[in-house]
């Protein structure tokens, strides 16, 4: 029962992940399961990582502001770093932005979105001002009663407009507001893997039902009603039900019954078991941190420890709780410059890229972005990009005909100079197009810059 488990939690003094692992849920592994099953949907994400001792690199000294001024390799830009740092140091301030919220887009619902499909998108709450006049060049997340999306917007006469960035346009999209959509917050920034292979099949949100109320997680006071407004959100049809509740099924001793489903979405004194409380979440799309929070005791991990602590110690000496604090990174001025641009430094993040430190030579920094053209891509100044280790393979002439986040792009290393775009083969001869294919924008290849050109794997870009 779950309240067993926050018995045991407490008498142990255990970190909620390290108890759930006692009894064999690894609950950090929910966000995979959770992306095979709802990674279509659009919605927000469980960005608590349980595993609070996990040990990770933070920066410690940046280079001097003229550095980032231009295109630089994180290897130029951090000069050292301060390793072993439980992971649980990050929710303290200096590091967290309180309120900040991370959403995945999804790849089934996404048309129409002003972000590519899969991205993780950090969100910050709206300002109090945004909610009666949105700044039209700023990029909210959208609730609507059947799902969330991603756009540009204005407010006239109670009606709400959405700005398309899509080359097609299907008409003028306005809703009742604030009954029919509600702004739920800003984008701030978004990760994704690059190219995106958006699916040949995408719909809109306007294509799915649901029935769900405009109100976000944490604003809910009972663990039934974030379950029941969640599920009249996300309305599934038969056959994805079938297999959610098909894959649910391999990876627990049972399924829920339907009666048992019903059940926790009304009022109830009946308490769930761990297996039903996960289920539960997987199945309605529900970060697992917001159950247990209504659940009324919360996430208390300050001061606890984890398992892998109890099971390393040699001794009671070895119970500390306190690891490694994180030190605010220096200059101080430089690491609030980067704030302003990225919001925080999020543990999705950290867990992910445990020591980036060895992805020196593979990281770059965008400062500078003179001369690259293209206006399918909002990469600006601020800009993290991910580069394939080895040299890049020429692409054949199809990519070309791509465009926007599909369209895959490059990184030209020519001595100290960094330079981004895309790589187009033009009979015998390859180049660097800085995006756009005007002859005064490209940059011919020979033979050593061919094996100087990388590809870029993904992106983390500042909105």
């Amino acid at each position: 029962m779950v309240e067993m488990l926050d018995d045991v939690e407490e008498i142990c003094s255990l970190t909620k992940g390290g108890v759930y692992q006692l009894f064999g849920y690894d609950l950090d592994a929910l966000r995979e399961a959770d992306q095979k099953i709802n990674g279509g949907r659009t919605h927000i994400i469980e960005s608590y990582v349980f595993d609070r001792d996990r040990r990770v690199e933070l920066p410690l000294e940046f280079a001097s502001s003229e550095a980032f001024r231009v295109n630089a390799l994180l290897s130029t830009l951090v000069r050292q770093w301060q390793r072993d740092i439980p992971i649980r140091m990050l929710d303290r301030p200096g590091w967290r932005t309180p309120g900040a919220f991370y959403v995945r887009v999804g790849t089934d619902d996404s048309l129409g979105s002003s972000l590519p499909s899969g991205a993780t998108v950090l969100v910050e709450p709206p300002l109090d001002a945004e909610l009666v006049r949105p700044n039209p060049r700023a990029t909210y997340l959208l609730q609507f009663p059947n799902g969330y999306r991603f756009g540009r917007c204005v407010l006239a006469h109670g009606r709400l407009q959405i700005l398309s960035d899509s080359r097609t346009y299907h008409g003028p999209e306005l809703f009742s507001y604030p009954s029919g959509v509600r702004i739920a917050g800003r984008v701030r920034a978004f990760a994704t893997d690059l190219p995106v292979l958006e699916s040949s099949t995408r719909e809109g949100v306007w294509s799915f039902r649901g029935t769900g109320e405009l109100i976000l997680p944490w604003e809910h006071e009972s663990r039934w009603k974030l379950l029941s407004t969640k599920h009249h959100r996300f309305v599934r049809a038969p056959d994805a039900e079938r297999h959610v509740h098909e894959f649910l099924r391999g990876q627990f001793r049972g399924s829920l019954s339907g009666r048992s489903r019903r059940r926790y979405r009304h009022p109830s004194a009946s308490q769930p078991h761990a297996d039903a409380l996960i289920q539960m979440s997987l199945e309605n799309l529900v970060r697992f941190s917001d159950l247990l929070r209504l659940g009324g005791r919360g996430l208390h991990d300050a001061g606890r420890l984890s398992l892998e602590t109890y099971l390393e110690a040699a001794s009671v000496s070895d119970l500390s709780p306190i690891g490694p604090r994180a030190r605010i990174p220096e200059p101080l001025e430089i690491w609030q410059a980067r704030r302003r641009e990225i919001v925080e430094y999020g543990s999705l993040f950290a867990a992910s890229f445990e020591q980036p430190s060895a992805l020196g030579s593979s990281v770059m920094r965008v400062g500078d972005l003179e001369g690259f053209a293209d206006k399918d891509l909002r990469i600006a100044p601020g800009s993290w990009l991910l580069l394939d280790a080895a040299e890049a393979h020429i692409p054949q002439s199809s990519e070309s005909k791509r465009y926007g986040w599909a369209r895959p792009l490059y990184v030209l290393q020519r001595g100290v100079e960094l330079i981004c775009g895309h790589v187009e083969a033009i009979g015998q001869n390859s180049f660097v197009f800085r995006g756009s294919r005007q002859e005064d924008s490209r940059i011919q290849l020979d033979e050593l810059g061919l094996r100087s050109v990388r590809r870029v794997r993904g992106a983390i870009i500042p909105v």
